[in-house]
């Protein structure tokens, strides 16, 4: 039977909401995305607690912590809380909408090498300095404002102390409103705009596990010469694993795992670090698919 995660991502993104309202109904504490906690232990948004610091010019220890943990986390999973916690990904499969796929963002008209892609070039690098940018100026986390990701949880905390308290803000017009702007009619939000995104991507650079590896000896483009493009076709961040020259670089991953649902011989998997035999795998034991390797890094 076809593997399929897409399943698996809708109920993570349910369980992290559901998570959230335990924590308003029991009054754990825990938080939501933007900030979890468990008693005295907290894990901030890294974007969050960068725009924190700047804002209040003030750095304390259990905001480093917090920054810690989340780096140290984006380390170990990369971008995976773009495909596994992020309630828009959700939000656009409840309503129907396709995820538009990050097919040009790589090269865009200006048909960068591959190995400057997601730099400079990248829109969400200059959105994320625009952020911090503005809080500095400002003196508050501008971006907190219109976070999708905030104002997801922030609607969900209007509607729970509407039912709670029959308590009627504006928030409950705004925040959504807006959440639906950047939904529907920002359609690439996540590929164009998103500092959040352009951060974790940053910090994933560093990220080594669970990563994407192709089995070339039953990759039918590989081992047979077969036109087989599926795995790249189904990646919305343009990753492939076959053609480093038109492919985005590895730390856009997501861990979405739709490359390796797509695959018709299994031979996309997800190992927790590769290994040698893994990567000879993946290299196929040729110099050009090697240097390939190197340039997807």
């Amino acid at each position: 039977m076809k593997r399929n995660s897409n399943l698996l991502r809708t109920l993570s993104a349910l369980a992290v909401i559901a998570l959230a309202c335990v924590g308003l109904a029991l009054h754990t504490g825990t938080g939501t995305p933007s900030a979890w906690g468990v008693f005295d232990v907290a894990a901030l948004c890294p974007l969050g607690a960068v725009e924190a610091a700047l804002a209040s010019k003030t750095v304390v220890p259990p905001m480093l912590i917090a920054l810690a943990v989340g780096v140290v986390l984006v380390v170990l999973f990369g971008r995976a809380f773009c495909a596994w916690g992020c309630p828009i990904p959700l939000l656009r499969r409840i309503f129907g909408l396709k995820e538009p796929k990050r097919t040009r963002r790589r090269s865009d008209a200006l048909d960068l090498p591959a190995s400057q892609r997601g730099g400079v070039a990248d829109s969400r690098n200059w959105v994320l300095g625009g952020a911090l940018l503005s809080t500095a100026v400002f003196g508050f986390p501008v971006f907190c404002l219109i976070c999708p990701v905030g104002l997801t949880f922030a609607t969900l905390i209007a509607v729970w102390r509407l039912f709670q308290f029959n308590e009627v803000a504006l928030s409950l017009l705004v925040f959504p409103a807006i959440l639906v702007l950047e939904v529907v009619v920002l359609r690439k939000w996540c590929s164009r705009f998103c500092p959040l995104g352009a951060l974790l991507s940053l910090v994933a650079r560093l990220n080594r596990t669970f990563r994407p590896v192709s089995n070339e000896a039953a990759c039918l483009r590989s081992s047979k010469g077969e036109p087989c493009h599926q795995c790249a076709e189904v990646c919305p961040e343009g990753i492939d694993l076959h053609d480093a020259s038109v492919s985005a670089p590895l730390n856009e991953c997501t861990k979405c795992r739709a490359c390796a649902d797509a695959c018709p011989m299994h031979a996309v998997t997800f190992p927790f670090l590769a290994t040698r035999g893994d990567r000879d795998k993946a290299a196929g034991g040729t110099a050009e698919a090697g240097e390939d390797e190197r340039v997807l890094e």
